[in-house]
Formats: C-alpha cells, structure tokens, sequence
C-alpha cells in the first residue's frame, strides 16, 4: 500500500474514532473542570468495571481472526457472539445477587445505571467486531461507517447531561441509549453480515482464548482499572490526576486505532504472502509515525504552556501539566501497537500472554518495593508499567523476525 493511502486511511479512522468515541471522553474532561468532580471520579470507577467485564466477552477479543488459520468467518463470529451472550447472562445474575457491594463500592445506588452498563458493554462488543472484520477483510468503507454510526451515543450523552441533573445517571443512560439507536441503524443499513446461529466455542478455541482473556485484562490494569489501584492507595488529589491522564491516554488510543485499523491488515496479508522486506518496512514506517505523532503532541503542549499562555481555571491547568505523561505513555505503547500483530498472525496467543505477565511482574516487584520504602508516587507507577509492557512486547518480536522460525515461515 503506497504511504499516502496508508497516511489517508489512517487519518480517516483517527478522525471518525476521534468524534465517535473521542467526544465522550471530552465530555468526561468537562464533568473533571466543572463542578462535578466526585460524579467524575465515579464515572471513570463504573467505565472500569464495564470495560473489565467486557474484555471477559469472546466478542471484545476478537483478534481470534487475525490468526492464519481462519480465513472464513461466519461460523467462527457466530461462535463469538453466543459465547459473549452466555457471558452476559451470568453477569446480570451474578450482579443481583452482589448488587450490594456493588452500590457500596461504587457509591452509586440507582440501578438503571448499571443495567445501561450491561447493555453498552455488549452493543459495544459487537460494533467492535463488526468493525474488526470490515478492517480485516479490508472493506474500510463499512467499518469506518460502523465507527460513525457509534457518534450517536455522543449526541444521546449530551442531551442527558442537559437534562438530567445526576450526571452518573445521564452518562450511561445516553450511551446506552445512543448505542442502541447506532444498533438499529446497523440492522437497517444490513452491515450485519452474519445470518445469526446459536453456537458456542469449542474447548480448543476456548483455550485459546483464555490467553487473549488475559491479556485483555492485564491491559485493563494499565488504563481504567488502574484508577481501582490508586482509589486503595493514593490520596483524593493523586487519584484524579491520574484520573485525568487516563482520560487523556483514551483520547491518544483513537489514534493507535486509526493507524492500526490499516497496519494490523497489512501485516497479516504480507505475513502470509512470505514477503519479508514489506512486513518489516511497514512495521518500521508505523513506528515512525506514532513517534512523528508523540513529537507533534509534545509541541502543542509547548506551544499551550509556554508561547501561548491561556488564562487556565485551576482543573484546565492541571490536565495540561499531566500532559506530558500521557505522551510518554503514547511513545511506550506505540512499541506494543506494532508488535501486536506478529502475536496474533502466529497463533502465539499464550507467548504473548506470558510476556504480559512477565512485564506485569517486573513493574509489580518494582512497586511493592516502593511503597515498602514509602515511595507513592502512582504517576510514576502508570508511566513505569506502561514502559515494560512496550519493552517486553517488542523486544521479542525484534527477536522473532531475526530468528529462523521466521525464515522458515518467510520461505513457505
């Protein structure tokens, strides 16, 4: 793919991703600098658990297809969704019969809340994976389609937020409530390919899986669910600063999709095609321009802070000064973002998973020792995980490509 249609496509996924999802988060950003800060914090507590649950849905580790071996996808899609409802259900009944420490925990006692959760978790989940397979079988129109029809939960979250006065309760009630409306939209439009059949994974598939589980969840542990770590350990203030890097790292995650919605395709077909200068070229122009984007981020932050000095209220002062964090933390995971890929290609869902959990061990024994020795610093903590994980994740890849198990796969 010539570079300026790979620029293009990627630009055109940054641009829908960033007004399908982005303004949510955007919207988040407002909650943080007005005067709903404790609703803030709970939102982010309630996004965490919802995106924990939904990471345990087969249909939300659906990088399952990348692998080599599937090439028709119909019957392995319907497999997913059945799983994923099976899942759902058993939720909902485990949730009513703890719903009690649920409200404790969270703090929030209105039910209807956490019922839009559950249905933005599995609407979401398969949006996602319509849109994984239109990138994979390279229909990019439909997929970006599919990202735009999800900017209606944006619309729906503003007009709650106007309103309805509790913004918890206006949060997930308009994004439930815009993603079914985006739901209805998919049926009517017939970008729902699939004849739907009730079939469940079988147990090697679910093996399999198990791994992308994992992983999925270790991811979790670097971005939502980090804020659980810090709500048990950290002051109030450090918890919402961290609060607002993560919000922040989400904003920078829309542009790893828009880049690895034409990347991760590309690999696969030049993988599999055995041409090697095209796998490892492309792998080293994508790095280029993740690190191209970290340094034109770090510029706009100069020019805020320091050419450009705006009359900041407090909270909009201190989002800008943690945005130099979340660059750093953009850079680690560019590393992770094009090493990805290889793991899925290759089947190597278990090495990648132990790999996860080697980095996620080394950052643990750093940070035990740390607040052993009274050193509490979670900034610093985020910023020290999400380098291991970019660290150990390419440096085996790196080994991968330069060993004869690639050779090997390069000549058939």
């Amino acid at each position: 793919m010539p570079k300026k249609v790979f620029f293009v496509n990627s630009l055109k996924y940054i641009i829908v991703s960033g007004a399908s999802k982005g303004f949510n988060y955007v919207v988040l950003l407002y909650l943080a600098i007005g005067a709903f800060s404790e609703q803030y914090v709970a939102i982010l507590l309630l996004l965490s658990l919802e995106q924990l649950l939904s990471l345990l849905l087969p249909l939300n580790n659906s990088h399952i297809i990348y692998s080599k071996t599937i090439t028709t996808y119909e019957f392995i899609t319907n497999k997913l969704i059945s799983s994923s409802l099976i899942v759902l259900i058993i939720y909902v009944l485990l949730f009513f019969l703890t719903k009690q420490i649920a409200y404790a925990y969270f703090e929030v006692k209105t039910l209807i809340v956490y019922l839009c959760l559950f249905t933005s978790m599995i609407i979401n989940a398969y949006m996602a994976y319509l849109t994984n397979y239109y990138k994979l079988i390279e229909e990019h129109d439909k997929a970006l389609l599919i990202q735009a029809l999800l900017f209606i939960s944006f619309v729906s979250i503003i007009i709650s937020i106007i309103f309805i006065d509790n913004k918890i309760i206006a949060f997930f009630v308009g994004k439930a409530g815009g993603l079914l409306i985006a739901l209805l939209l998919v049926k009517i439009l017939k970008l729902n390919k699939f004849k739907f059949k009730f079939v469940v994974l079988t147990l090697d598939e679910f093996k399999k899986m198990i791994n992308l589980f994992s992983i999925s969840v270790l991811g979790w542990v670097s971005g939502l669910g980090f804020m659980n770590l810090a709500k048990i350990y950290s002051t109030s203030e450090e918890l919402v600063k961290v609060g607002y890097i993560i919000n922040l790292c989400n904003v920078f995650l829309l542009i790893s999709i828009g880049i690895n919605s034409i990347y991760n395709p590309l690999i696969k077909k030049y993988f599999l095609a055995g041409d090697y200068k095209n796998t490892i070229g492309t792998r080293i122009k994508t790095l280029f321009i993740y690190l191209s984007i970290a340094g034109m981020a770090f510029l706009v932050f100069l020019l805020l802070n320091n050419v450009f000095p705006f009359d900041w209220n407090l909270k909009a002062k201190d989002i800008l000064l943690v945005f130099p964090f979340t660059i750093v933390i953009f850079i680690f995971n560019s590393f992770q973002s094009v090493a990805q890929p290889f793991y899925m290609i290759n089947e190597k869902f278990k090495t990648y998973n132990i790999i996860n959990l080697a980095a996620y061990f080394a950052w643990g024994l750093i940070m035990v020792v740390c607040l052993y020795l009274g050193y509490n610093n979670f900034v610093l903590f985020l910023l020290l995980l999400h380098f291991f994980k970019g660290l150990f994740s390419y440096s085996y890849v790196i080994k991968f490509l330069n060993s004869n198990d690639y050779s090997k796969i390069n000549r058939e």
